[in-house]
């Protein structure tokens, strides 16, 4: 299929047109306004709000650019091309860039060099597996932005086809070579003059509205979150076919509003002429459509081996092993992210609850189990290696992922007061083993307390995997950490509750549950006529 074939004719001026420029100008205003109350919010939870709206409002401006790319969001090609300059300044890219970048994965959709969930048999388990986890980051959206500002500054100095040989794995697993080839056919001034335009937009944006680089980025990583794990929900373990290889997605409908119906990607993939506004009709059975949230679950799970002489015992092992490195890694940035963030906004606060109880007073002060407190991190490394398999992992990270996103609430709307030490003890909490536990806690982080919820997370998770002594061993761990909690004078009595009863949702109602959706998913997709075959050979009639 040639790129004049994925882009739509000239034709006259619709009443689309006009809606389309009615959303492009109000999507700005409200782009613009998110990013200013995200950088003046008088409180935490106002920023917040400020930064999921820019991240479905990003999205939306995407939806606008992806339309540009195929010359629908105006039958004026001049005017498409203002419009899709303005939409590609909110990414940040250059249109033409996007373009052309865009064309490229309609050419190249399922084949080898863009089938990103399937690690072929000489394709490199540990590279395949970081490149998916990018995806799932939000990190593939900041590298866009970064790599080709540097493209366009150096782009005559680099020996690109020397960096990334044509044909080489890297290449091939990564589609960097046709992605980075696609780019050297445009004239780099043109690239440099349109990359320019997008910068100066949001150094405009940052003069205009008095922006600040923290809140600029918290709006801009929300909706690189949402839009890089978009970017392969709608394709991920569909068939392996450039036009049948994507699929419908449901959603709720304020987000297919704010969209615009870019999860009825299928559809776009089968005609890519066909405009936004029609693609929900062409839904021959609603039905059909995979849950998008079940769909970016699943993808968490990691990608696949492809069936055949490279899915071996060993290469199985070596997948394995990559996926709970990842899932480590996205956990420790997630705790130290909103633990971090709940703990700046503590400081912010003048007046915190009281938590203290009559009993709090009663308990001892024992420094020397400050050195139990400080084990948290590596039961959490153990429950993770007697999990190992990612059917296991998955579950158990997203469990302790919802507690941290539950327990940063609390911290940021119900800020309780710390445990105050009695002046005769102060000396002894600037032992190194108490001065360790005040910086792993930071300040506040208080109800419910982390450190037990995660503590019986882990002994919730990784018991039934252990017998004997191995399971008692894990759980005198367990309960040796939330005694310290108190010990240490961390916590008072009701965090450790707190805590105590946010594991047992966690691990009791929801884990189970997110354990079965696992297989109740994969399942759905092997019957899906959209679904690759589950023998990997072919697909299904």
């Amino acid at each position: 299929m040639s790129d004049a074939a994925l882009v739509r004719p000239a034709r006259p001026a619709t009443r689309e047109d006009a809606q389309n420029w009615a959303i492009l100008l109000g999507a700005i205003a409200a782009a613009a306004a998110l990013l200013w109350l995200a950088a003046h919010a008088p409180n935490t939870p106002v920023l917040l709000l400020a930064v999921i709206g820019f991240a479905f409002i990003g999205n939306c401006l995407f939806a606008l650019l992806h339309e540009a790319t195929h010359d629908k969001l105006d039958g004026n090609r001049a005017r498409n091309r203002i419009a899709g300059h303005l939409a590609a300044a909110f990414f940040p890219t250059a249109l033409t860039l996007q373009t052309v970048l865009h064309l490229t994965h309609h050419r190249n959709n399922r084949s080898d060099l863009e089938r990103f969930d399937y690690i072929g048999p000489d394709e490199a388990v540990p590279l395949k597996t970081a490149q998916w986890f990018t995806i799932l980051t939000g990190l593939y959206w900041l590298s866009i932005p970064l790599f080709w500002t540097v493209y366009a500054l150096v782009a005559e100095l680099v020996p690109w086809r020397r960096l990334v040989v044509p044909g080489s794995r890297f290449a091939n697993q990564t589609s960097a070579s046709e992605f980075l080839e696609s780019a050297r056919a445009l004239p780099v001034w043109r690239v440099r003059k349109e990359l320019a335009f997008s910068l100066g937009v949001q150094a405009l944006l940052f003069w205009l509205l008095d922006l600040t680089w923290w809140s600029w980025l918290a709006c801009y990583y929300a909706f690189g979150l949402t839009w890089s794990s978009l970017q392969y929900a709608d394709h991920a373990f569909s068939r392996l076919d450039r036009c049948e290889g994507a699929w419908n997605l449901r959603v709720s409908r304020l987000t297919k509003a704010l969209f615009l119906n870019y999860h009825d990607h299928l559809e776009h993939h089968r005609d890519v002429e066909c405009r936004w506004q029609q693609l929900p009709a062409r839904v021959a059975d609603p039905a059909s459509r995979v849950r998008q949230i079940a769909m970016v679950y699943l993808m968490w799970k990691g990608p696949r081996l492809l069936p055949g002489a490279g899915d071996t015992p060993q290469r199985r092992r070596q997948r394995d092993w990559t996926v709970l490195a990842c899932h480590g890694l996205v956990f420790a940035a997630a705790f130290q992210l909103t633990y971090g963030l709940s703990s700046l906004d503590y400081a912010m606060h003048g007046s915190y609850l009281s938590a203290a109880t009559p009993l709090d007073r009663l308990l001892p002060y024992v420094p020397m189990t400050g050195l139990i407190y400080l084990t948290i991190a590596p039961l959490l490394i153990v429950t993770a290696l007697v999990l190992a398999r990612p059917e296991r992992t998955l579950p158990f990270l997203a469990a302790l992922l919802f507690q941290l996103v539950f327990a940063a609430l609390c911290f940021i709307l119900f800020p309780v007061a710390e445990v105050p030490p009695p002046a005769e003890i102060l000396s002894a909490m600037s032992a190194p083993t108490m001065a360790a536990v005040d910086r792993i806690n930071l300040d506040g982080n208080m109800l419910p307390s982390l450190h037990v919820a995660l503590a019986l997370s882990c002994g919730w998770a990784a018991a039934p995997h252990l017998r004997g002594l191995a399971r008692m061993l894990l759980w005198l761990w367990v309960l040796a950490i939330c005694a310290s909690t108190l010990l240490t004078w961390q916590h008072w009595i009701v965090d450790v509750i707190a805590g105590a009863a946010l594991a047992g949702f966690a691990m009791k109602w929801l884990h189970p549950r997110l354990t079965a959706a696992i297989s109740r998913i994969e399942a759905a997709l092997a019957m899906h006529p959209q679904g690759l075959d589950p023998s990997g050979i072919g697909q299904k009639s």
